[in-house]
């Protein structure tokens, strides 16, 4: 009997797990129109709650993005992550001649109230080395790991 009951408990707990993965949240309207109006042409976007606000995660053109936004449409933040073609080019050219033994490894674009940023990750044969830098391309070091991989 105890076994029969703890397999019935396991499968009702298997099966509320897959019925909670797949609930896709509620969006508002409002916050729909302001993603539909600010995001052209994205195909496969996933929605999911972050508090009081929504986020959308997509990815388009190789640039996967997230964007934050709350429940009365406005836009919060927008999270980019891409590779140093996506940089503007004042950004690349103060980054490369500051960092000129290193390659990027990978960017992440945060835009919001505060404007936009960059967090870059280098690389060189020895380390890897996390930047911040703004819109005029002034870097900031932020930490710098000697490369296990090597």
């Amino acid at each position: 009997m105890k076994i029969l009951i703890l397999s019935a408990a396991a499968f009702l707990t298997v099966s509320f797990s897959a019925v909670a993965s797949t609930i896709v949240p509620v969006v508002t309207e409002k916050a729909q129109q302001t993603f539909a109006a600010t995001f052209k042409n994205v195909d496969e976007v996933s929605w999911s709650n972050a508090g009081n606000n929504y986020e959308a995660f997509f990815d388009k053109d190789g640039i996967k993005t997230r964007v934050t936004i709350d429940a009365k449409g406005r836009l919060l933040q927008t999270i980019r992550y891409y590779q140093e073609n996506g940089l503007p080019s004042n950004v690349l050219y103060k980054v490369k001649n500051d960092y000129k033994n290193s390659e990027i490894h990978g960017v992440t674009e945060i835009s919001n109230t505060n404007g936009v940023h960059y967090r870059i990750i280098l690389k060189n044969n020895t380390h890897y080395t996390h930047i911040n830098a703004n819109q005029t391309g002034d870097t900031e070091l932020v930490i710098k790991y000697t490369r296990g991989d090597r």
